[in-house]
């Protein structure tokens, strides 16, 4: 029996996306996948292009596209960006084909994607049959179960959050990721340590198991709060940290003062009002991830031992004179 040549291919990107262990792995593997599945099923000269897209990306593209004079800047149509901001803000999700000024243009509802709880598959293809259809959907379950797993591994098991574990594995591809050469648009990278105030005092009145649930109802808050894509980690107690990438530098200011806001209305039940201290430093290509958590944890104890309940800089204090630097430079290991 002769074998499909492509189907030997697609057989190995499976295999691949099998070995994969970490999430932010898994779009990629995702999009070999698709790629050497349609080269069996539905072919197509010229080559089929495709993209995972969350809704972030998508506003922040949408954005930059309307401010770009570059001409290289590869994008969709503007209007094509409307259709999909459209289609990832309905709350049921299912396959929609749309005609567009390129072609048909077939968009996947995607489940798991990274840390993204809103994104997509994008498949242009001018021949896609409804068995073919069929069969993506089919291939997308698997995917969705297998990276359930995944994702499953990387979360604390209390609050749904991402683990210390997965904070190591992913910070330095995350810098890479944004500071690569042909990367036109950098951003700007923010690791920030959040420490509930007087959480022992919580668990001695009130005992571990409503400790547990001021722990469960932070998080939540946390999660409506912040964006989808912000990366949120539970490392352990009553410490969690958020990796943030922001477009421009003052908008740290403003999603970390608008969470503070929001817990400062919150009331937890029995326990009432929780407050909360914070430290935030800049993360850069050229320092090593645990150099800047320990700046965090620098501004973070300033905090602490000036009143609490408050955010702390730690650029800002280094610049105010209220810390002194102490910069530890080197190479992150690019797994």
């Amino acid at each position: 029996m002769t074998t499909h040549p492509n189907l030997k291919t697609f057989m190995h990107s499976l295999i691949d996306l099998t070995k994969v262990r970490e999430s932010l792995a898994l779009d990629p593997a995702l999009l070999s996948l698709m790629q050497h599945w349609m080269c069996v099923f539905a072919p197509q000269d010229p080559p089929i292009r495709m993209q995972v897209l969350s809704k972030r990306q998508l506003v922040s593209v949408m954005d930059t596209q309307a401010s770009s004079t570059d001409p290289t800047f590869e994008a969709w149509p503007p209007e094509v960006y409307t259709l999909l901001l459209h289609f990832l803000n309905q709350e049921h999700r299912q396959h929609v084909c749309f005609d567009t000024a390129r072609g048909k243009l077939h968009v996947f509802p995607l489940k798991q994607s990274i840390s993204h709880k809103n994104a997509i598959l994008l498949i242009q293809h001018e021949a896609l049959s409804n068995e073919a259809i069929a069969l993506v959907e089919q291939c997308l379950q698997m995917f969705h179960h297998y990276a359930g797993l995944i994702i499953e591994n990387e979360r604390d098991s209390l609050t749904g959050l991402l683990n210390r574990k997965t904070f190591d594995q992913c910070v330095g591809k995350i810098l890479l990721n944004d500071y690569k050469p042909e990367y036109r648009f950098p951003l700007h990278h923010y690791l920030v340590i959040f420490d509930i105030d007087f959480f022992k005092r919580i668990n001695d009145t009130y005992g571990h198991l409503i400790g547990d649930e001021v722990l469960l109802l932070l998080s939540r808050l946390m999660q409506e709060a912040f964006r989808d894509g912000d990366l949120l980690f539970r490392f352990g107690g009553e410490e969690f940290v958020g990796v943030f990438s922001c477009a421009e530098e003052h908008d740290i200011v403003m999603l970390l003062d608008r969470f503070k806001e929001a817990l400062a209305a919150y009331v937890f039940p029995q326990v009432g009002q929780v407050t909360i201290s914070i430290g935030c430093s800049k993360m850069a290509l050229n320092v090593l991830p645990n150099t800047v958590l320990e700046h965090a944890d620098e501004a973070l104890y300033y905090a602490k031992e000036h009143g609490r309940n408050q955010i702390c800089y730690y650029e800002t204090l280094i610049a105010q004179g209220l810390l002194k630097d102490s910069m530890i430079t080197g190479e992150i290991e690019l797994f």
